[in-house]
């Protein structure tokens, strides 16, 4: 199949790519590169800034490539919001690009209306007050408007399925006739080198900061001040982020423990790569999750949103200090049997084929 990977998710396409071309696909990513990830692709859309240069530079990237962007097999789009807004440029060139490939279909990735005005009512708890509070330029979120709802409906109708990749879009997008079971997230082992996770003097626990308030990072930080004075000795507790993918990766390879969300229900991309490089990691690991990718167990520790919640899993982790390597080692068994690039693909190109 020529296949489309249209947008781009902390490194979800480039994986995926990966995966669809050991199978014999031909492949081609189109995207910005998630903003600061730098994630690199075939077509480049330009970089996501606010300017209006920034604007219509990247309309007229969209209209200088539209030529390789129709006539595929397969188009995935990875969210309702690709292109600039201006003049409802993106609106009309998604519906240009749906109409002139053969089969198209919509990720349930990144932030949408369903997952802000539908999902979050049925979830236990989310991060989007937070977001609104501390990520949102003056306190507004698109997502929340009529109009980001008519297009996400219009989008998730006309396309020929919906393939989410954990829960939270999995109930957002429930009702729809075209939703596809979940895809776990694709991880490409062969281009992420595991080792041993072995404690040198203190046990190096990390948490990336991306969006403050998506990630509850507030609720990390209340964490670690409690856990520095109670473990001086015992734990380097670290708080960093705002680079490249690239450099990212190999920032954590010094690190035994991964602090990752505090509002999710499942685990994302940053636990996945982390799982991958053998680090024990702490985030959404609800059992909702879990159901939705067909998995009964997982290395990964559930954390909820509360400092003295994560206080209790970072001291289980220190009393089994002696089982990091091990657990390392599951953690990344794991990433190879469920998350694997190959696999996932070969289930993503079964739902395409799938009427």
């Amino acid at each position: 199949m020529k296949v489309l990977l249209l947008g781009e998710y902390s490194g979800f396409h480039r994986n995926l790519k990966d995966g669809l071309e050991v199978l014999g696909h031909e492949v081609q990513i189109a995207s910005s590169g998630d903003g600061w990830k730098k994630i690199s692709s075939d077509i480049d859309l330009g970089q996501t800034l606010s300017s209006n240069w920034s604007k219509w530079t990247r309309i007229g990237r969209a209209l200088l490539h539209r030529q390789k962007l129709i006539n595929n097999d397969i188009i995935h789009i990875i969210n309702p919001y690709i292109f600039p807004r201006k003049w409802n440029f993106n609106d009309h060139f998604i519906r240009y690009l749906v109409r002139n490939n053969r089969r198209s279909f919509l990720m349930g990735a990144g932030d949408d209306a369903f997952y802000w005005q539908i999902a979050r009512k049925k979830l236990k708890y989310g991060r989007f007050e937070d977001i609104v509070k501390y990520d949102a330029k003056n306190g507004k979120i698109r997502w929340m408007t009529q109009g980001a709802m008519q297009w996400n409906r219009e989008l998730a109708e006309k396309v020929d399925g919906i393939i989410p990749f954990n829960y939270e879009y999995t109930i957002g997008y429930e009702g729809f006739e075209n939703l596809r079971p979940t895809i776990p997230i694709p991880v490409n082992c062969e281009k992420i080198p595991y080792a041993p996770n072995c404690v040198k003097g203190k046990i190096v626990v990390f948490h990336g900061l991306n969006r403050y308030g998506a990630k509850g990072t507030r609720h990390v930080e209340k964490a670690f001040e409690i856990l520095r004075k109670k473990y001086p000795n015992d734990l380097e507790l670290v708080i960093d982020g705002g680079m490249p993918l690239d450099d990212y990766l190999h920032f954590l390879k010094r690190v035994n423990v991964v602090v990752d969300e505090t509002f999710s229900h499942s685990w994302g991309m940053n636990a996945v790569y982390s799982m991958a490089l053998g680090k024990v990691v702490l985030g959404g690991a609800e059992p909702e999750h879990m159901r939705a990718v067909r998995v009964r167990e997982t290395p990964v520790v559930n954390i909820l949103p509360d400092p003295h919640d994560i206080v209790n899993k970072i001291e289980t982790v220190l009393e089994q200090r002696d089982r990091l390597e091990e657990w390392g080692q599951r953690s990344r068994c794991f990433v190879e049997e469920i998350h694997g690039h190959v696999k996932v693909a070969r289930a993503c190109a079964e739902q395409w084929n799938t009427d």
